[in-house]
């Protein structure tokens, strides 16, 4: 009995530790799985000291040596592999003067989400409904408040506006008008007309700004994954004809710009992601290199490009880190202000877990650079 408990402890710390490890191209629950330890690992210290406590009873029994060897082994991997998230997040939020909460992190993986304030229709564009859920915050202002616009992800063709109601209570609990918005997804492709709903969006908001007491000219774009890619888009082509609104013309600029995760250069994407980019193209990338290049945020960047904030895990599995290290690379060369945050642990979607160290830390650099480039009040 021993012996058996020790191999079914030892399978389970070795399957821990390759869920831990994914590598690109496992399957998406394993990913989900991945992104869920590492956001929660100090929950692995309960396997760990069980296997402690399994090496120590098996040690003193009729057990054999490498069975007893392994399984001490595979505690001690399985307790490193807990705490060295936690540490890292820790460490990051001493250097960033973030503070981190135990009791959020002990919060359910998805608690309650917000309901918007309304939903409204803000275009129809060749047939398709594109749609806005605005949550204002429940203190009345002086004056006009800042807003800010989330664009969700889902590799452009998935996904919905909902997924901003996550965020909604941070912002409008800090006085910002927040509202979620659709864009068309694919198929068929989209890629010439889901930046044009963003800065269809845009004017909608601009155009109906004094309806909600936003000001005009302090909206941050905030997207995540493809999301982040259409938020960089739409912001750094501002004025390009060859990227037009899908809906009425004008200034569709931004004060400010937040990508989470997200491409900055399909042509570089293409590479690990080729189907999902010819179904939002419509176009494989071979003899259509220029339409990709087009599509790149980063080919974008100019001087006059907006105050921008990135952020990625650097064990993301689907968008790889070096995508936003060229998207601050790009930025600094040209003297745009920036922020490059990252998170040595975490998986793609990091901040999808209500309470992970991951989110906590998220949410406190979105608020440092809000406060630094679009504050409420002023």
């Amino acid at each position: 009995m021993p012996t058996l408990l020790a191999l079914l402890h030892l399978v389970g710390c070795m399957l821990f530790a390759a869920v831990f490890f994914a590598p690109t191209g496992a399957p998406t629950l394993v990913h989900l799985l991945k992104g869920i330890l590492r956001e929660y690992s100090l929950v692995m210290l309960l396997p760990a000291l069980l296997t402690a406590l399994v090496s120590v009873w098996s040690a003193h029994t009729d057990a054999w040596r490498w069975l007893r060897w392994g399984t001490a082994a595979s505690a001690l991997l399985v307790g490193f592999l807990a705490v060295w998230p936690a540490a890292s997040a820790w460490r990051m939020a001493r250097a960033a003067d973030i503070p981190l909460d135990l009791r959020e992190y002990l919060r359910p993986l998805v608690g309650a989400r917000p309901l918007p304030s309304q939903t409204v229709r803000f275009a129809v564009v060749a047939g398709h409904e594109l749609h806005a859920d605005v949550f204002l915050p429940g203190a009345p202002a002086s004056k006009a408040r800042p807003a800010v616009l989330y664009l969700h992800g889902g590799g452009w063709s998935g996904g919905g506006r909902a997924y901003g109601r996550a965020w909604a209570d941070f912002f409008s609990s800090r006085g910002y008008v927040f509202i979620a918005l659709d864009y068309r997804l694919f198929p068929p492709a989209t890629g010439l007309k889901a930046p044009g709903d963003v800065k269809c969006g845009i004017r909608w908001v601009k155009d109906h700004a004094a309806t909600y007491g936003i000001d005009p000219d302090r909206l941050v774009l905030f997207g995540e994954s493809a999301g982040g890619h259409l938020a960089t888009l739409a912001g750094y082509s501002e004025g390009d004809s060859r990227l037009p609104s899908s809906c009425a013309s004008g200034d569709s600029s931004v004060a400010a710009i937040i990508s989470f995760y997200a491409p900055g250069d399909l042509v570089a994407h293409a590479v690990g992601d080729q189907v999902a980019l010819e179904g939002f193209t419509g176009v494989p990338l071979e003899g259509h290199r220029a339409l990709y290049e087009l599509l790149s945020p980063v080919n974008h960047i100019g001087p006059r490009s907006p105050p921008t904030l990135l952020v990625h895990g650097e064990a993301d599995s689907v968008v790889p880190l070096d995508a936003s290290r060229a998207m601050a690379a790009r930025l600094a060369q040209v003297g745009v202000p920036h922020v490059l945050f990252t998170l040595p642990y975490a998986e793609h979607g990091f901040d999808i877990w209500d309470g992970g160290f991951g989110r906590q830390l998220a949410r406190g650099r979105v608020g440092l650079f809000l406060q630094a480039h679009v504050p409420v009040g002023e």
